[in-house]
């Protein structure tokens, strides 16, 4: 009989000097762009305490910063955060809200505004910051969770706490970036950061975390300090029925929530896969949870969440696929906003070079012949019904009619994509280029232009066969 997830009230004591004093630019504060975040897991809702220490490493003079709150998204104010094909597997128990309470921002800076719509707060500072400048701001916020199977809230089996806290937008070209939350795909864009975050563990659970994780017990009550740099977000997952796994492989430290231990032997191999084939994995740690989900799997920063409910090879396939997402979405970031293609067709291609690296290559066909297949099979539907296929990767989330477009274009025709790049320009050519695009874009948010770079650099003018797949049907 499985366990019910029942958190309990703790009181975390976190600092020991006054939280929010104003802080400026000193030589004291990090020298990149940090979170520290504490939070109190309690009952009915989640108490927590933020400091974001913003180092401006552009050339442009900043006079705000606007942090995009995800959480916000799951209001009973806001259209449900899944789209209605899934509300059913999203919501087994009805539909259920979550609620973002923001107590207070505190800080130097001018004045701030949350706009609920978008989700954004507007933090317009004293002065504005120019390269090499830093400023602190402080957030108080409560987090009431919903009760679903989606990325954020919680259900019988445990917490799922990914993009909970208010997160700086990604800068792009001098400018914060953001776009109203999608049901469809994955909405999360930042750049990378580091992060240093306590928790509290409820009785009876396991935990698996983002960054590497110290233990402490005060009063019989578990706490963790986890801390993890460079990257793109910070997840925590705590179960209250699954097993915890874990070992040490190449310097890695791999964890593992779950009832399949396979799960570990499946992260040695494409830690190996991937590390041979593209360059050396970005980060010291990997974590990995199975959880009710309504999709196979999703990906954060050096922690990957799996359907619980999969077996056997399509298991492993997204075991594969999300660790592939630690190159292709968390070390090399790109704007899944408005360019999803960029990392979920690559992480896709990875995928099947997993299975044909591991020895498993009838695997690795099935997957290819499974994209050719759903994608013809979406063309002639979309024909059938008058409706021409419009198929440039390249486009807002929320301009996508819907789940079924969004998977056939981001992830099928992308990866028919990179093997039609891999058969004309030859497998090390492709690799190479891979390799290099890696190489020079780790930590960094990479446009198209920046991967056509890259392809060109190994194969002069290849980038062009690329952009006829990408800019037509």
């Amino acid at each position: 009989m499985k366990k019910k997830f029942v958190p309990i009230i703790l009181l975390i004591f976190i600092l020991s000097v006054p939280m929010f004093a104003a802080t400026g630019c000193k030589r004291s504060t990090p020298d990149c762009t940090t979170y520290d975040i504490w939070l109190d897991i309690g009952e009915e809702k989640i108490e927590c305490t933020q400091s974001v220490y913003f180092v401006n490493d552009t050339d442009y003079l900043l006079a705000d910063l606007k942090f995009n709150v995800y959480a916000n998204a799951y209001d009973i104010k806001k259209p449900l955060a899944c789209v209605p094909q899934e509300e059913a597997n999203a919501y087994p128990e009805g539909v259920s809200y979550g609620k973002f309470e923001l107590e207070g921002v505190f800080g130097e800076y001018q004045k701030y505004e949350f706009d609920f719509d978008s989700n954004i707060i507007t933090v317009t500072l004293a002065d504005p910051i120019k390269k090499g400048d830093s400023v602190k701001v402080d957030f108080v916020y409560d987090l009431t969770l919903p009760h679903t199977t989606l990325r954020y809230g919680f259900n019988e089996c445990g917490i799922s706490l990914t993009g909970f806290y208010p997160q700086l937008c990604a800068l792009v070209d001098g400018e914060w970036y953001f776009d109203e939350f999608s049901a469809i795909g994955d909405p999360y864009f930042a750049d990378t950061a580091n992060y240093n975050v306590t928790f509290n563990v409820p009785e009876d659970c396991e935990y698996a975390s983002s960054g590497k994780c110290k233990e402490s017990t005060k009063d019989g009550e578990k706490f963790i300090s986890a801390k993890a740099e460079n990257i793109r977000d910070f997840a925590i997952v705590l179960s209250a029925d699954s097993q915890k796994y874990t070992a040490k492989h190449n310097g890695v430290q791999i964890s593992y929530i779950g009832e399949n231990p396979d799960a570990v032997e499946y992260a040695k191999k494409a830690l190996d896969t991937y590390g041979k084939l593209f360059g050396k994995y970005a980060y010291d740690t990997l974590a990995i949870a199975d959880m009710p989900f309504v999709a196979g799997g999703m990906e954060y920063g050096s922690l990957c969440v799996i359907n619980r409910s999969l077996t056997g090879a399509a298991y492993e396939e997204v075991v594969a696929h999300e660790i592939a997402h630690q190159w292709w979405y968390s070390a090399v970031g790109s704007n899944n906003l408005c360019d999803a293609w960029q990392d979920e067709g690559l992480t896709s291609y990875a995928t099947y070079l997993y299975f044909v690296n591991t020895g498993n290559a009838t695997y690795a066909d099935s997957m290819l012949c499974d994209a050719y297949t759903q994608f013809h099979k979406f063309c002639d539907i979309q024909n059938s019904v008058g409706e021409p296929v419009k198929g440039k990767l390249g486009g807002k989330l929320k301009d996508l009619p819907g789940n079924y477009y969004y998977v056939n274009l981001t992830y099928n025709k992308a990866m028919i994509m990179w093997k039609y790049m891999q058969d004309t320009i030859g497998k090390d050519n492709l690799i190479k280029a891979l390799a290099h695009y890696y190489g020079q874009n780790k930590f960094a948010v990479a446009s198209v232009r920046d991967m056509y770079d890259s392809i060109d650099e190994i194969y002069p003018n290849a980038s062009a066969l690329m952009q006829s797949w990408i800019s037509n049907c």
